[in-house]
């Protein structure tokens, strides 16, 4: 449960030199002086089961490499306390601070029918993680993470995982848009479950389809990332480069992060390519 929090808090255009940015979801990295190549793969947090399928290039890659790195460390032993730290509000406010008794009324009676959770016992949840309870609804399937099964292969090996952020960190990128902004994209997306269906459908199409382009403004459209972007994609991504440099330096390392960061100008492609690194797509 924990683990499907992190991962959903954690939750998804231009060339270079003649270098397409706008397909592909995996990537080499080398060059710089590295001492061995590295990889990048965007993922999706959610997919319907049936759709799902991990290429046998990411299986070998994986297993070849030192360590998984994720947004988010999902194998720290403290992720627990963690969260449960970070999952309500830092000052007590409460959703009822912002909506009305009317609206309030709707979320909860949504949330009792979908999820079996009394919302008036998580006044104080911050709303991403409320958020996240619902994405599961957004697909009319049984779902599988790319994060679970990676997590699962990188056991098998015994590959260590590691995270570009802390719980803390990630969620304090949220904490720059005003609490009543989030509680009212909450509540939109509720409202219109249908409408999140079908952009949940065209964020599934576009993954599988590589188109990164598509998939960055499909997310930076969302209700909680729109206006936003500035904060909870681009300045992220910027954050993330230092620290993946310092990791491959170590040895081969394989990025996993959600697929709307790796395309745009402030996308991860393009930051590393403007580090010196040579990125190239490999093709699945």
């Amino acid at each position: 449960m924990v683990r499907k929090l992190a991962a959903g808090m954690c939750f998804l255009l231009a060339s270079f030199s003649g270098f397409s940015q706008t397909e592909g979801v995996f990537w080499k990295i080398s060059g710089k002086g590295l001492p061995a190549v590295s990889y990048l793969f965007g993922t999706i947090h959610l997919m319907c089961e049936d759709e799902f399928h991990m290429s046998q290039q990411i299986r070998q890659r994986l297993g070849q490499a030192e360590a998984l790195v994720m947004e988010i460390d999902l194998d720290d032993p403290d992720l627990y306390g963690e969260v449960m730290t970070n999952m309500y509000n830092e000052n007590g406010e409460k959703i009822t601070d912002f909506l009305s008794v009317n609206e309030y009324q709707k979320i909860r009676t949504f949330l009792l029918e979908r999820t079996g959770m009394d919302l008036d016992r998580m006044l104080e949840m911050r709303p991403m993680v409320l958020m996240s309870l619902i994405y599961p609804n957004l697909l009319e399937c049984e779902t599988m993470a790319f994060e679970n099964e990676l997590m699962r292969l990188a056991g098998e090996k015994e590959t260590p995982v590691l995270g570009l952020e802390s719980v803390e960190t990630q969620l304090s990128f949220f904490d720059r848009i005003p609490l009543e902004e989030q509680y009212r994209s909450f509540f939109t997306y509720t409202e219109d479950m249908e409408k999140g269906k079908q952009e949940f459908g065209k964020l599934q199409k576009s993954y599988l389809a590589e188109d990164i382009a598509e998939l960055l403004t499909l997310v930076a459209e969302s209700p909680e990332y729109q206006n936003y972007q500035e904060v909870l994609v681009d300045q992220r991504n910027e954050s993330w480069i230092r620290p993946m440099g310092d990791l491959m330096q170590k040895g081969s390392m394989f990025f996993a992060v959600g697929a709307g960061h790796l395309a745009g100008d402030r996308g991860l492609i393009r930051l590393l390519k403007k580090e010196g690194y040579l990125v190239e797509r490999i093709y699945l």
